[in-house]
């Protein structure tokens, strides 16, 4: 009598979600910023324009509302220059290039990525930079 084979059960194909990249999570994180930075530029364009429509008052008056707006124009600008370093930071990780420092081509930590998310230079790139 002949010993019959047991068939093992078929495997079944195991189908794994691709991991999720780390850059997706700064994307996201950027993306919000982006959002935020806009919201804040728009918003500081209308008080501009309005401030231009209700221009009263005597010197004093004048005066303090010329240095809130040269203040508010101050922060407008820094939120411009922000908004493009993140889009910027952006474009570099639809190229694959998001998180390689643009002086000495080296991974920069993502440590330093999670504090400073639009950073084109490693800690010690920067260093150097900030040396000269």
């Amino acid at each position: 009598m002949a010993k019959s084979a047991k068939k093992a059960p078929p495997k079944k194909k195991v189908t794994r979600k691709p991991r999720k990249d780390w850059r997706d999570d700064v994307k996201k994180m950027l993306l919000q910023m982006r959002k935020e930075l806009l919201l804040e530029v728009t918003q500081t364009m209308r008080a501009e324009s309005d401030h231009l429509k209700f221009d009263i008052g005597d010197f004093y008056d004048h005066a303090s509302t010329d240095r809130d707006r040269e203040l508010a124009l101050m922060l407008a600008d820094r939120e411009r220059e922000k908004l493009t370093h993140v889009d910027d930071a952006l474009k570099r990780i639809e190229t694959g290039t998001y998180g390689i420092c643009e002086s000495c081509e080296e991974e920069i930590d993502k440590e330093r990525l999670a504090a400073m998310p639009f950073t084109k230079l490693c800690l010690s790139c920067q260093e150097d930079l900030e040396r000269q």
